[in-house]
């Protein structure tokens, strides 16, 4: 056998030694106060903003993934922990080569939905990447708007499920189901959600979830359920949202001190609900005074 020469030792001893960091640094016991190369690997096999600074964050977020896989809750990432991660990564990542774990539609989507608060009509679509993004930041996880491991387990949901990400709708059809007619679910869906909850003068403004909503905060909820409003709005406001004029299958009607709309040919206003305990109702009501205006495509 010919002799090794000194620089492909000199060479392989430096790989050795690279390679000993990151298995020194799985060995390593991390808790909350600790800091470093070790927490950022952790923080990213968590799907966390990598600092490299153990936080209450990152001890929440731990203590999430040791519950759903059974783990002594303590926080503290010990020799059990980072080999269930390892698994764990191991087996996302086999998901994600084969193409199947990794959902744009379905009923996975349509429970993530569920528990954002936004329509559920199991289309992984713009409106519901902004939900998903405003959960992260929430949660201190990295806003990328993909659901794995980490994002799955801040919202509670135990047991294995898919990584989710965004669907490509594009302007046409998704699926052979028309753009419109996808959001025309999702904005009835989010009716039907609030349609007999109590009226509450200012309901819906502080945020879209409330125990009651006014007529503006109603409105104002459907548009978000449909992807199209990031933010509550007053009657005032919903008299310049969008595009002027009645629109094709949705219209907003607003003045200073009420506001309504029309969802394909159906009136969706608070003043019916003293009827019906309903905002739903079937008949039209006069628009005289009001300002029409309509999402834009709708």
């Amino acid at each position: 056998m010919p002799p090794v020469r000194p620089r492909l030792l000199l060479a392989l001893l430096a790989v050795l030694l690279l390679a000993l960091p990151a298995a020194a640094a799985d060995a390593r016991s991390l808790k909350r106060g600790s800091h470093g190369t070790a927490v950022k690997r952790l923080q990213r096999a968590l799907h966390l903003t990598p600092d490299g600074v153990f936080g209450p964050g990152t001890a929440r977020v731990v203590r999430r993934f040791q519950r759903r896989h059974h783990l002594h809750a303590d926080g503290v990432v010990g020799a059990q922990t980072w080999s269930m991660i390892r698994r764990s990564r191991r087996a996302s990542s086999g998901s994600a080569a084969d193409g199947g774990r990794v959902r744009t539609r379905g009923s996975a989507v349509a429970l993530l939905q569920r528990r954002l608060g936004v329509a559920a009509d199991g289309v992984f679509g713009p409106g519901t990447a902004r939900a998903v993004r405003t959960f992260q930041r929430a949660h201190g996880l990295t806003a990328d708007g993909i659901v794995g491991p980490g994002t799955w387990s801040a919202l509670g949901v135990g047991g294995a499920h898919p990584v989710l990400k965004r669907a490509r709708l594009g302007s046409g059809a998704a699926g052979g189901v028309p753009r419109h007619v996808l959001l025309l679910r999702r904005a009835i869906a989010a009716g039907d959600r609030i349609a007999h909850l109590p009226y509450i003068y200012g309901g819906g403004h502080g945020s879209f979830h409330a125990a009651g909503y006014d007529c503006s905060g109603s409105v104002s909820y459907v548009l978000h359920g449909m992807g199209r409003l990031d933010r509550p709005m007053d009657s005032g406001e919903l008299m310049h949202y969008g595009s002027p004029g009645r629109g094709r299958f949705v219209t907003i009607y607003a003045n200073p001190g009420h506001a309504f709309m029309v969802i394909n040919g159906r009136r969706y206003d608070t003043s019916g609900r003293s009827a019906d305990g309903s905002r739903w109702q079937a008949d039209a009501r006069s628009t005289a005074g009001y300002v029409a205006r309509h999402p834009a495509g709708l």
